[in-house]
């Protein structure tokens, strides 16, 4: 048998337990408003129909998600292994495809180590930034990366409906606004 205060404390840990769970669902009240209103109906996909790297033909799709990052509705994170006998003066063309007319904006870059034999040949390039507010729209997005001379590299998109969503939307706003890719490259130095 229970005494009476362990009892107490118990039916209090689930009173506690309760208002935290109501306190969690109310964190993103106006999110979860828009997730659950009416407009949902006119909601326009921000998903990416095709992702290719034209050179190579290189189609990205669900066998380079991330095992250790998100890769579902909303932000969707690829890792890419690079051919180490890739020429380091090769750019990528990354092709993006959607089914409607969006905006795909290059939020951010991150290069890694460069892949050269001397440094003379590294000029021109700067190992991160944030990008500001460079685009394009339609239903095809072409963007040239320079993958190749580097042993890795990151790149984030923003894929939006006009007018919705920029690179300075807040995350939280992932699947209902935008969808966010994020591309990591790498590669063994030859």
């Amino acid at each position: 048998m229970k005494s009476p205060v362990l009892r107490q404390s118990q039916e209090e840990k689930k009173i506690q337990q309760r208002r935290g769970a109501e306190e969690k669902s109310n964190l993103f009240p106006v999110r979860d408003e828009l997730i659950r209103s009416d407009w949902q109906s006119d909601w326009i996909d921000t998903t990416i129909t095709s992702i290719q790297i034209m050179e190579i033909q290189q189609i990205i799709d669900h066998r380079y998600c991330s095992r250790s990052l998100l890769c579902g509705p909303g932000n969707y994170n690829y890792n890419i292994p690079v051919n180490k006998y890739t020429p380091t003066n090769v750019k990528f063309s990354l092709e993006i495809n959607t089914t409607e007319p969006l905006i795909v904006f290059q939020c951010k870059f991150t290069l890694g180590n460069i892949c050269f034999n001397s440094k003379r040949e590294t000029k021109g390039f700067q190992n991160q930034g944030e990008v500001f507010q460079e685009m394009t729209q339609g239903y095809q997005h072409i963007w040239s990366l320079p993958v190749a001379p580097f042993s890795d590299s990151a790149y984030h998109f923003r894929v939006a409906a006009p007018d919705l969503a920029d690179c300075s939307t807040d995350p939280f706003f992932a699947g209902i606004f935008f969808t966010d890719y994020f591309f990591y490259f790498y590669r063994l130095c030859a």
